[in-house]
């Protein structure tokens, strides 16, 4: 691998990297917006799957590294303790 392309390679996974760290962002942040109510659940993770499928996160990191992501944003965003103390 000559120099030049060692320095092509560099800036392909600079964004790459980018992409996979404002994805974590954004899904912790509509994350806290369930949690507050503001956003459903389902929409949130629908639409997130929808940007990393066309920003090819998907096909770059794979179906369960992309669902881990969200998995652990949104793992306390179904606990709702008023919910769960109603009879």
């Amino acid at each position: 691998m000559t120099p030049a392309d060692k320095e092509l390679l560099e800036a392909w996974r600079a964004v790459a990297n980018a992409k996979l760290a404002e994805f974590r962002r954004q899904a912790w942040r509509l994350a806290l917006l369930v949690r507050r109510g503001a956003v459903d659940r389902v929409a949130a993770v629908d639409r997130l799957w929808e940007v990393a499928v066309a920003h090819a996160l998907v096909r770059a990191l794979g179906e369960d590294r992309v669902q881990a992501i969200l998995d652990e944003a949104f793992a306390q965003a179904e606990f709702r303790p008023m919910d769960a103390e109603v009879a």
